[in-house]
């Protein structure tokens, strides 16, 4: 199956090499100056080695949107709505278009788009299937069928800002920094808790799993659609400085 992925960040780099090591041939293209090539066989090399499995799959990077076929399509671009929006707009194509957005609403991005939101990492067995328009079920199943293969989890969501996932994440990531920064509860306090109750992951080490700027824009979107979100000062304050988490190994800490 051929298949299309929009942005080389973080996660287009990972849901490109998942996909070429489920077989597949994929074109991604690249929105950024990095040496693509290397970073992609790393994360092929991550993937076998995780579910012990020999990529049968290829892969070749385009740097202009207007060279893509009209193939099935993975846009993972940064989560800000009017680079999406742009981003989509310059497609010579309208179909079988997926957005692995994980806070925006789908129907503010295009009323064309479909969500396949992917978690991080994305070993993770788990994906959101949001199906709104202007698709192929056959393309879409081929598509699943071979997830399903690695067990992963197929979720059919409504269309709401966090589908299901990270509404339930990110409340917790919320609650967790709105204690730490307005009620002032001990961050000691606060690990020695999660540690106990959580099997030692707390939510510092989700965001800086997640990406310190995409938690941010992610809390960002959530609380347009619920003010009952808290946006942590602290996750800005780090991204002004460049610190974003595992993806650049500099790590928020508290």
């Amino acid at each position: 199956m051929k298949i299309n992925v929009l942005g080389s960040g973080h996660m287009g780099k990972q849901i490109c090499s998942l996909f070429v090591v489920l077989g597949h041939e994929v074109k991604i293209w690249q929105n950024s100056s990095e040496n693509l090539d290397d970073f992609i066989k790393n994360e092929i090399k991550k993937i076998e080695k995780y579910f012990e499995l020999k990529s049968t799959g290829k892969y070749s990077i385009i740097y202009n949107l207007k060279d893509l076929d009209e193939n099935f399509t993975i846009e993972s671009v940064k989560e800000d709505i009017l680079i999406k929006k742009k981003i989509l707009g310059e497609l010579n194509y309208k179909r079988n278009i997926f957005s692995n957005t994980s806070s925006l609403l789908l129907s503010e991005i295009g009323t064309n788009i479909n969500g396949l939101h992917f978690m991080n990492p994305i070993t993770l067995p788990l994906i959101e299937l949001c199906k709104k328009a202007d698709f192929s079920e056959n393309l879409l199943n081929e598509l699943l069928n071979s997830l399903k293969k690695l067990s992963y989890e197929i979720f059919n969501v409504e269309e709401k800002s966090g589908f299901l996932v990270n509404r339930i994440l990110f409340k917790e990531i919320s609650y967790f920094f709105y204690l730490y920064e307005v009620e002032k509860v001990s961050i000691k306090d606060l690990k020695k808790i999660y540690k106990i109750i959580s099997n030692n992951t707390n939510p510092l080490k989700m965001v800086n799993m997640i990406g310190i700027d995409t938690s941010l824009s992610i809390l960002e979107n959530l609380n347009r659609h619920n003010k009952d979100t808290y946006v942590p000062k602290t996750l800005s304050e780090n991204v002004k400085k460049g610190i974003l988490g595992f993806k650049n190994k500099k790590i928020l800490k508290l």
